[in-house]
């Protein structure tokens, strides 16, 4: 009972209603130290509890159908007041947003620096809070601090529902760091379509065709410049395009393809260049594991060496990563 009620009232008027409840009406004269309590009174503002002054004082539950009836339409009201009051405070932020780029000087708004790390981080966070159909990120293996896990950047719940496609293109060192592989694993349980290349000249965010967060260091955190000329962030979108059709997925897709789903794991990183031991501790196996898997991708090849089979498999699609 306590579980059902926590989204409605706080522990100590829960527990006074199931009293009740259990119970039945409690006497004022009996529990004097109930007369004004906080519970009390908040059973009584939220509709589960009542006084009755006719005879002697008590305190009556409400029936649990009429009173948690009363909440939850009590919060679709509130529900229904915060959507109206977000999509007022958007409408305001347009119109301010208008007006600061018909005052503001042309340059500065296009493109901008910042060199706060905090500052950067936070632009991170909302640009991809912003994203209205794409989201798409370069990472190199360049960081601040290096990543463990936890460094997985999940897309927000409410930012998939909008149906915002999350790409990111790793470039192949970042596989080889420690962690690398729980934090892809995350990334892509959390809706990253991921591919990777050999390597990347820098880090990049770019959110729909409007805005993009370059670097003007390596790792992005001491200056980044936001540019939202259309030119820029257009020429931009068409090399993240490039980039994407050349890079091998690090996630399957579901399509069918001619190798287990263990042998395309070990292939598509083979091809983009790890050598079998880093294979090994990215997907967690054997190194034993990682070469017998590419000798069976060799044999039913019908090749001997990996950069035939490598070439034959890329030029044939056997990936199904297009």
């Amino acid at each position: 009972m306590s579980e059902l009620l926590a989204g409605l009232l706080r522990g100590p008027a829960a527990e006074l209603y199931q009293r009740l409840l259990s119970t039945g009406p409690l006497r004022i004269a009996e529990h004097p130290e109930l007369a004004d309590s906080p519970e009390v009174e908040e059973l009584v503002d939220a509709g589960f509890a009542r006084r009755r002054f006719v005879g002697e004082p008590v305190i009556v539950p409400v029936e649990p159908s009429r009173a948690v009836d009363q909440a939850l339409i009590s919060m679709q009201r509130k529900l229904l007041d915060q959507h109206r009051t977000i999509v007022r405070v958007r409408e305001q932020m347009d119109v301010l947003q208008r007006s600061y780029v018909a005052n503001a000087d042309e340059h500065d708004t296009a493109i901008r620096v910042y060199t706060d790390p905090a500052e950067i981080g936070a632009l991170s966070v909302e640009l991809c809070l912003s994203a209205e159909r794409e989201f798409s990120n370069l990472e190199t293996e360049h960081y601040r601090n290096p990543p463990d896990g936890r460094s997985a950047k999940v897309p927000p719940a409410e930012v998939l529902e909008r149906g915002v496609r999350f790409r990111n293109i790793y470039a192949r060192p970042v596989l080889d760091m420690p962690f690398a592989g729980e934090m892809i694993r995350r990334c892509a349980e959390g809706g990253w379509q991921l591919r990777v290349l050999p390597s990347l000249p820098m880090k990049m965010v770019l959110v729909d065709d409007r805005a993009a967060l370059l670097p003007v260091d390596r790792t992005g955190m001491e200056g980044a410049v936001l540019v939202r000329a259309p030119v820029i962030v257009s020429a931009l979108r068409m090399y993240f395009e490039l980039l994407w059709g050349r890079a091998l997925p690090l996630n399957d897709t579901g399509v069918e393809s001619k190798f287990s789903a263990h042998q395309r794991g070990v292939l598509r990183l083979m091809i983009s260049g790890m050598t079998d031991a880093a294979i090994a501790r990215h997907l967690d196996v054997s190194e034993r594991t990682v070469r017998r898997h590419i000798s069976a991708a060799l044999e039913f090849v019908g090749v001997d060496n990996r950069i035939t089979a490598t070439a034959i498999i890329v030029r044939d699609g056997w990936l199904d990563y297009h």
